[in-house]
């Protein structure tokens, strides 16, 4: 197996994912050098880049409250000069040169096929550099004590202690757009300041993350690509349409339904922004998606008993699929918690219905408890299980696989 020595700063990519999701409008490329710099001035710190960059490039300085990465020395570049790592390299294993278009970067463990087309390239190593063919591969015992160090697969950069306000913000947004859809023909039966407070508690909530909370109005500063932006709009545009209908326009149903439309939307738009960190297989698809969610939360307070079967058999597909594939692929399924989340939010309400078919009302507070139950344990799950695959991950994840 060759040995590469990789340079990871940045590889200024030709599509940048920072540049795309940012949601702040951070990121720029300079159209001479190609460079992928950030300003800032302009930076939440909400780390979202850190999530969609495929090379951990973008770090979080925590004192600064922004996100920090490599500018491919673009001041030294306008003075004629080379990038610092080039002119410090003693070997001169590095060089600036020009991008080929048509070029592919190779493939080589821990270098992840993204798309971004990385303005990178490795030279392929001399024959003399080759490492001597063995007529069998180290065991991997022994290849562990010579990388004792490195053999540490580092902790996932999304965890559930560190984002419990994003836990409680979707699972609250997905419980105001089943509760207006549902008291759509009688909106005087929500109380508007409960309602509309629930909405800014969620808003305040999903901001306390964020490095410069005092930037949050720039979160909807990049619409045009970054779904982070877009949940931000839409989930704004559902509370003021919202407080449009509950407090102005009670008498005016389209108002309502507006409001409904554009909650839906902005659930989805929740869970666009983790399709960089989805980690469940083929379907890439998850059974605490906040859309379902949704969805199976209005057929349980509607006491629709089609939307809320047709809902909760896809989710339990989803959710049984998943552990299947953990197990197949050697990820823990975590027996009690899965036990939990099937009972409460599928078992329970199945055995009420049981007892009173036809209707969900006989039983109607209970079977709802259970369902909000159920759906925080699988979106809790949901945090534990979406990672990012970062270099040093997946070298050492390929070494596992290239070991007996």
């Amino acid at each position: 197996m060759p040995l590469f020595s990789l340079s990871m700063s940045c590889n200024h990519c030709v599509s940048p994912a920072c540049l795309k999701n940012c949601p702040a409008a951070a990121y720029d490329k300079d159209p001479g050098t190609g460079a992928v710099t950030i300003d800032a001035s302009r930076c939440l710190g909400c780390k979202y880049c850190t999530w969609a960059c495929p090379y951990d490039a973008p770090r979080y300085n925590a004192a600064r409250g922004v996100i920090e990465k490599c500018d491919f020395c673009i001041e030294r570049q306008e003075k004629g000069k080379t990038p610092a790592c080039v002119c410090a390299c003693p070997t001169k294993a590095l060089r600036i040169g020009d991008y080929d278009e048509t070029g592919e970067t190779q493939t080589i463990a821990g270098f992840t096929k993204s798309g971004l087309r990385p303005a990178i390239r490795f030279k392929e190593l001399r024959k003399h550099q080759q490492v001597p063919e063995t007529t069998a591969p180290p065991a991997k015992e022994s290849v562990a004590r010579l990388f004792e160090s490195s053999q540490h697969i580092p902790e996932p950069k999304i965890k559930l202690r560190a984002e419990w306000v994003l836990l409680l913000f979707t699972t609250l947004a997905a419980l105001l757009v089943s509760w207006l859809t549902v008291m759509l023909p009688t909106p005087s039966a929500i109380n508007p300041y409960i309602f509309l407070g629930a909405g800014a508690l969620g808003l305040g909530l999903s901001s306390v993350h964020l490095g410069k909370k005092q930037r949050a109005f720039r979160a909807i500063f990049n619409i045009k690509s970054s779904w982070l932006s877009r949940e931000i709009l839409f989930f704004s545009l559902f509370l003021g349409l919202s407080a449009a209908y509950l407090l102005f326009f009670p008498g005016v149903p389209g108002f309502g339904r507006a409001a409904v439309a554009i909650g839906f939307i902005s659930l989805f738009c929740i869970d666009r922004i983790y399709q960089v960190a989805m980690q469940v297989g083929p379907l890439n698809f998850h059974s605490a998606h906040t859309l379902l969610n949704g969805l199976y939360l209005t057929g349980a307070l509607m006491g629709n008993g089609l939307i809320f079967g047709l809902m909760g058999g896809l989710k339990l597909f989803l959710y049984l699929y998943r552990k299947l594939y953990f197990k197949r692929t050697g990820r823990k399924i975590r027996p009690l918690v899965s036990f939990l989340r099937l009972s409460t939010g599928f078992l329970v309400p199945l055995i009420l219905l049981a007892v009173n078919p036809g209707t969900l009302i006989n039983y109607y507070g209970y079977i709802i408890i259970s369902v909000i139950i159920g759906e925080v344990i699988d979106r809790t799950e949901y945090y534990d299980e979406i990672d990012i695959v970062t270099p040093r991950k997946q070298m050492l994840l390929d070494l596992e696989t290239a070991l007996p």
